[in-house]
């Protein structure tokens, strides 16, 4: 009940009060917790080459539907903030510090997202392609998950959907975030190409490190998914790295 009445008040804030809000609240926990001088920041000094063993890569395709052009530049402007980010041992990749506001002022376009759980068009649209194959790499990486938020419901089919279900990660600024922390004792570099039909995802690292190998269990249980994610290590050593619910409700067109 007290829930119930909490969501029905933030629904009487404005959407930017809610949303300096939440960032204040991110930005105080972070001070105080310590993430936010382990933080991965845009004006940390990038070192071309220092990453230079590929470790594995994942390809996704990009699929043309209503507002995909300004979802693939979108995904363009944000890849470009990505790419060349050193995760150095200990540091902490966070999709919005890199990434910084997806609005109009920082040339991001209207592009297709979901948002409450459907598909429509907005401001920095498709990004959330970026940031669950993000979070996919972190898992194959063996990168330790701080933050990941998977969407509650399952919008698209086998034969639309662009990633596995289970390895999303839904991002929303000011609220939800994916970050991963690198724990595996040697730098890390993530690196996404954009193409008009696909994005590249590429795991580079200063030494070489031995990727994670991940298995997807679902279950049907009427509309509801029931998804768990296991990884295993190259030590062998298998761990349960999430398990979410997801409600089955494919629209007709949800590319």
């Amino acid at each position: 009940m007290i829930a119930l009445v909490r969501r029905a008040l933030r629904r009487r804030v404005p959407a930017p009060i809610r949303l300096r809000i939440a960032l204040a609240r991110r930005a105080l926990h972070d001070s105080l917790s310590g993430t936010s001088r382990a933080m991965v920041r845009p004006s940390d000094a990038r070192v071309d080459g220092s990453c230079a063993t590929e470790i594995l890569s994942v390809i996704q395709p990009v699929r043309q539907s209503e507002h995909w052009q300004g979802k693939l530049a979108n995904l363009r402007l944000a890849a470009a903030r990505l790419n060349g980010a050193i995760i150095a041992p200990g540091r902490i990749f966070s999709f919005w510090a890199l990434i910084g506001p997806p609005d109009v002022a920082h040339g991001f376009q209207i592009g297709r997202s979901i948002r409450a759980d459907v598909l429509g068009p907005d401001i920095g649209g498709g990004l959330c392609q970026l940031s669950g194959l993000a979070y996919e790499l972190g898992l194959r990486a063996g990168l330790a998950i701080i933050e990941r938020h998977p969407h509650t419901q399952d919008l698209y089919t086998e034969a639309t959907r662009f990633t596995p279900l289970g390895l999303d990660a839904t991002v929303v600024y000011g609220h939800k975030d994916v970050r991963l922390e690198n724990d595996r004792g040697t730098s890390i570099e993530f690196h996404f190409a954009v193409e008009t039909e696909r994005v590249i995802g590429t795991v580079r690292a200063a030494t070489a490190l031995a990727p994670a190998m991940l298995e997807i269990d679902k279950v049907e249980d009427g509309a509801a998914r029931h998804v768990r994610v296991f990884r295993t290590s190259p030590a062998g050593v298998r761990e349960l790295m999430s398990a979410d619910v997801y409600t089955a409700h494919a629209p007709a067109d949800p590319h």
